[in-house]
């Protein structure tokens, strides 16, 4: 299996450095986001771009995906930014995926990630077929850009994050069942599932089995004291350094390894989250979270 690192998650504002750190902890690909000189992958004017792509170039680095926080951005507090039924917004996510295709071509990756529609307020006490409805609703519309890029030869993978319509891996699955395309694939998140209230087990891998083409990788702890009958495994606390947290990967990643070989493997720490405690350094805690996981993979066969 393959490891890749979000290069913004390095502690380095120089894209330089990012790359210098990339390359002495062993990495041969890099995830593109944020910190690129001064831009984000959803601002960089194209000479900047090209500029980028030089310096990966004689880093010797790949880039394995293109992380977008701009096709359906979320919002974490406060109103969503756009409205799902308004068509002149997915006009203008197909507009800003194209820039994104431009993109991946000159970086040479087929990946973009990108989100499903918002998760409107209240939506767990929708009934059923209203949340059917909006299933298959979000459904048709990433289908659409899915299509798109079939026509550019590039594959958008979907994320789950809490504030939209695929926040865990359940959702994930239902949306890989409606659309049905072979360009619409799966970031898994693992840990975000937790936060989304979907502990990750095995049985929730079984939603999103042979659909996942990457993860993003990260430690957590559950909150205190937060094991109960109903909750077993406790609720999601905070983001924490991996193999040292309440988390065992080792099922999950040895299940995808089995399923979905093709999957790369990408460390996003949200370090900027930690508790101060375990600040101990970005590329440290990247380090550590590198040969945690590899540890797994080669000591679990998988």
């Amino acid at each position: 299996m393959n490891f890749s690192v979000c290069s913004d998650m390095l502690g380095c504002e120089s894209f330089d450095e990012a790359l210098q750190q990339a390359k002495a902890l062993g990495f041969s690909y890099v995830d593109l986001r944020a910190k690129l000189d001064g831009y984000t992958l959803d601002n960089i004017p194209m000479e900047a771009a090209h500029d980028i792509k030089r310096k990966l170039d004689e880093a010797g680095l790949k880039v394995s995906c293109l992380s977008s926080w701009a096709v359906n951005s979320c919002s974490f507090s406060g109103p969503p930014k756009y409205d799902n039924y308004d068509e002149n917004h997915h006009e203008d996510m197909s507009k800003v995926l194209d820039r994104l295709f431009d993109l991946a071509d000159l970086f040479e990756t087929a990946y973009v990630r990108i989100y499903s529609l918002h998760r409107v307020e209240g939506f767990e006490h929708l009934s059923i077929p209203e949340r059917d409805i909006a299933y298959r609703y979000n459904a048709v519309i990433l289908t659409r850009h899915a299509e798109h890029a079939r026509s550019r030869n590039k594959t958008i993978l979907v994320e789950n994050e809490p504030p939209t319509l695929t926040r865990d891996a359940k959702e994930l699955g239902i949306l890989m069942r409606y659309a049905n395309h072979p360009n619409l694939k799966i970031n898994w998140d693992i840990i975000n599932g937790w936060r989304a209230g979907e502990f990750p087990t095995l049985e929730a891998y079984e939603h999103v089995k042979g659909y996942v083409w990457q993860t993003h990788l990260k430690g957590a702890n559950r909150a205190y004291n937060s094991r109960d009958e109903q909750n077993p495994h406790g609720l999601f606390g905070n983001f924490s350094i991996a193999g040292q947290d309440d988390f065992d990967h080792a099922p999950i990643l040895e299940a995808i390894a089995k399923n979905d070989p093709q999957a790369m493997m990408t460390i996003d720490t949200h370090y900027p989250s930690f508790y101060q405690q375990d600040q101990i350094g970005e590329a440290e805690v990247v380090k550590r979270t590198k040969v945690h996981m590899e540890s797994l993979v080669n000591g679990g066969g998988a």
